[in-house]
């Protein structure tokens, strides 16, 4: 019969003064592995989530020809539009920007909303809703 180290590897390890120290290295590297993924999980988790919501949307931005104020009626008749999430007026109220879904609608559709109301407005920009975002942030932190 062979000599079992397991069998008296206790012993041994008593004889020689061997001292288990410390956490195991298994143990360790897994503490490691997962503070890693949670703080990876931290930075990327929230930022797909913004992406997913904002994937589809789009910012248009109308003016009037008239270089007019918008009225009221038209801009709510606009947030009664499918696929319309959003309308925001600049501070003196010429201009509009129109977040919508453009899976739902387009500017197209927009167009032809202000067509059959009568109103002539001019598309001065199409951009992606993340973009304008970003758009608006970098132009906050030049002017503060």
């Amino acid at each position: 019969m062979a000599y079992d180290l397991e069998k008296y590897r206790e012993k041994r390890e008593k004889v020689l003064g061997v001292k288990k120290r410390g956490v195991n290295f298994g143990t360790l590297a897994a503490v490691i592995s997962v503070i890693i993924i949670l703080g990876l999980g931290v930075v990327v988790v929230p930022k797909s989530i913004a992406y997913f919501n904002t994937r589809h949307l789009d910012d248009a931005i109308y003016k009037l020809q008239n270089a007019g104020e918008w009225q009221q009626e038209i801009v709510a008749g606009i947030e009664q539009l499918a696929g319309v999430k959003n309308i925001e007026t600049d501070a003196n109220s010429s201009r509009i920007v129109v977040t919508f879904d453009k899976s739902v609608t387009g500017t197209n559709d927009l167009n032809g909303f202000f067509k059959s109301k009568g109103v002539k407005a001019i598309l001065l920009n199409q951009v992606s809703h993340s973009q304008r975002l970003h758009t608006l942030k970098q132009e906050a932190k030049f002017e503060g």
